[in-house]
């Protein structure tokens, strides 16, 4: 797959609104209940968080593909 992290704006943009993401396997409580019901980007340090993890998970090929909708 050629995926592509979403960028710091992509986060930055969803300040205050819910996010979800694709499962990335066997994890804990906390990622399991983001992949289900989503998370919401709670300011700017939480947006470069998202950003900055999403390009790590990317580089070792967990694709979390971030998107508005379940």
């Amino acid at each position: 797959m050629n995926y592509k992290p979403k960028t710091l704006s992509f986060f930055l943009a969803r300040i205050g609104k819910t996010i979800y993401r694709d499962s990335q396997g066997p994890c804990c409580d906390s990622c399991k209940k983001a992949t289900e019901e989503g998370l919401t980007v709670q300011g700017e340090a939480h947006a470069k968080y998202l950003a900055i993890i999403d390009a790590d998970f990317g580089a070792e090929g967990i694709f979390s593909n971030y998107r508005d909708t379940p």
